[in-house]
């Protein structure tokens, strides 16, 4: 009987081994398939975001060379307003010019014409219309001109001035 005994010994022995193994088994086994969808998560989680970083890519050059575009337009506006700057003040230099040497001719010209007889209108009355009585100025004498006086013609040299932004009012027309 003491080998029966000592068989039923192992027996447990053998049997406690095997559930301690069963146990290892299957905790191993849950670990397994808990890394296991961890690892599909992670292997989800890398394509996704390997596509989001090359959209990003696409992304980041399509702006890299909107930006490109975009600083080129900008010198290129630049350059136009500040030529158009310029242009203005040469305009607004010659306007300035004309209107002066305008302003000038027209002096000369009323000074230059005799003056204009006064017209005075007769009184409307329901009579029949007269003719209007028209009075002449008395005759001035001519003024004596005397020669005109020659100067050397002095040169100077050209001023250059900043552009001056000043837009005219209104411009006169010449009458």
């Amino acid at each position: 009987m003491a080998d029966v005994e000592e068989l039923q010994q192992r027996v447990n022995n053998h049997t406690d081994k095997l559930t301690s193994a069963t146990a290892a088994v299957d905790a191993a086994q849950a670990r397994f398939d808990a890394a296991a969808a961890a690892a599909e998560e992670a292997d989800a989680e890398r394509t996704r975001l390997k596509a989001a970083r090359k959209v990003a890519k696409r992304r980041a050059h399509r702006i890299a060379k909107e930006a490109k575009r975009a600083a080129k337009r900008a010198r290129a506006t630049a350059d136009d307003r500040d030529d158009a700057a310029f242009e203005l003040a040469e305009g607004l230099a010659a306007y300035d010019k004309r209107q002066a040497k305008l302003a000038k001719t027209k002096t000369a010209l009323a000074a230059a014409q005799p003056p204009a007889p006064v017209v005075v209108p007769a009184p409307a009355k329901k009579a029949p219309a007269k003719k209007a009585v028209v009075e002449k100025a008395p005759a001035k004498k001519a003024p004596v001109k005397k020669a005109p006086v020659k100067k050397a013609p002095v040169k100077k040299a050209p001023v250059k001035r900043a552009p001056v932004k000043r837009v005219p009012a209104a411009k006169k027309s010449p009458a």
